[in-house]
């Protein structure tokens, strides 16, 4: 029987997709872990303090300690663990776990209750004076720990499991899917015994579906929360728990889908709410789209990555402001895109590079697809005709991506 891990049942990429959908919606520093508290993504939002005493090898390891103690907690209770991390810290974690073993644990925190005691304060210094860190810029950073309320922090205890159950839900589908290419490829090899095989493959095909549609309890509870902030009175915890259920929704679909253009225009208003709410409104947005445009048929995910790009590299210096427009018209038997933007722009040899094999996207980026990929995804759907035309930039003043599909 193959032992399955969290690393081998899940897309590292889709586990960082999810932890920076959740660290946008709450604001809280996240992690993923495996059941030895040893990190499978990177970290979303980070303190300062955190981060600094990671840096050391001893400070790391006791942070590994530390998540998977919590890990192991969460497990044996079968819910989410409150619980004061090494460095005296309030830290969150969440089970994850599939046919009755611990993969892993959905970690959060890395902050302070409101009201807390100065003992605990000077708990929290003597700790750090025995990790071998410069303490002068610790406790500089140490004064900038985000301070929360309790009626808070149970909030997001309860929408960690949540994810935690969704990254189980992915890890069976997985497992299923992984079953089904079995038979398949069983199907090819022994023809002779076909008519068994293809009820088998019925089957298993029926639990793919199941599989997939039992995620969708996630948006039915995100809907909830959201209801539950309105009656509270928490207008902007409403709206972003309302485009974050939006966006994995949309998430949900087969990367191969075509989708239309005001469906794709749609996702990229929600995911510029959630990072409105993260910049403080630091970006603009504005789009004018011909009405004929907006049902032109367009592989899903063709301008997020492009929205992305301009995000993760325009808030230079960090206290600007980004300005995003689109603009679409329709001429002749063609539709045209702009996507421009006012942020930090980009050297000749940076936009020369934006096509080349070595420029892949990063794991941070939300869904994994780079400029290079759309363009290749264009080309592959339309012809060489059609795809990104021009990428115009300025250092300083932004920049303009041109598409032209086919109407």
């Amino acid at each position: 029987m193959t032992i399955f891990t969290l690393r081998n049942i899940v897309n590292i990429e889709v586990l960082q997709e999810i932890q920076e959908r959740f660290s946008d919606a709450t604001g809280f520093a996240v992690i993923i872990a495996d059941e030895q508290g040893v990190p499978v993504t990177k970290p979303s939002n980070f303190t300062n303090f955190c981060t600094q005493i990671r840096s050391s090898e001893q400070g790391s390891q006791c942070c590994i300690v530390s998540d998977r103690k919590v890990g192991l907690m969460s497990a044996e209770q079968a819910k989410p663990i409150v619980h004061y991390c090494h460095s005296g810290l309030i830290d969150l974690a969440a089970p994850i776990v599939l046919g009755g073993r611990h993969l892993g644990s959905v970690l959060c925190g890395q902050v302070l209750i409101e009201g807390h005691d100065e003992q605990r304060v000077e708990q929290i210094r003597e700790k750090s004076k025995q990790l071998p860190i410069d303490q002068e810029l610790l406790q500089l950073y140490f004064e900038k720990i985000q301070f929360t309320s309790q009626n808070r922090i149970d909030a997001a205890a309860q929408m960690l499991q949540l994810v935690a159950n969704y990254i189980v839900k992915i890890g069976a589908n997985h497992l299923v899917q992984q079953e089904l290419n079995e038979k398949n490829q069983k199907l090819m090899e022994e023809l002779q015994i076909r008519t068994e095989l293809e009820k088998l493959l019925q089957e298993a095909q029926l639990k793919v579906l199941q599989a997939q549609i039992n995620p969708h309890f996630l948006f039915n509870t995100l809907n909830t929360i959201s209801r539950l902030a309105y009656l509270e009175n928490a207008e902007q915890t409403q709206n972003v728990t309302y485009s974050l259920a939006k966006i994995m929704r949309y998430s949900l679909r087969n990367f191969d889908q075509m989708v239309t253009l005001q469906e794709e225009l749609d996702y990229i208003k929600n995911y510029l709410n959630i990072q409105q709410n993260r910049f403080r409104n630091r970006i603009q947005y504005d789009q004018k789209i011909e009405l004929d445009a907006k049902a032109v048929k367009i592989p899903i995910f063709t301008i997020q990555p492009i929205i992305e790009n301009a995000i993760m590299h325009g808030f230079e210096p960090q206290d600007s402001r980004v300005v995003i427009q689109i603009k679409g018209f329709v001429k002749e038997n063609k539709v045209y895109l702009e996507i421009s933007d006012t942020g930090a722009g980009m050297t000749e040899e940076g936009v020369s590079s934006i096509f080349s094999k070595a420029n892949q996207p990063k794991s941070s980026h939300t869904t994994g697809i780079g400029m290079n990929n759309v363009q290749k995804r264009l080309q592959h759907y339309f012809g060489e005709e059609y795809g990104i035309t021009a990428i115009e930039s300025k250092i300083g003043v932004g920049t303009i991506v041109r598409i032209a599909i086919p109407r």
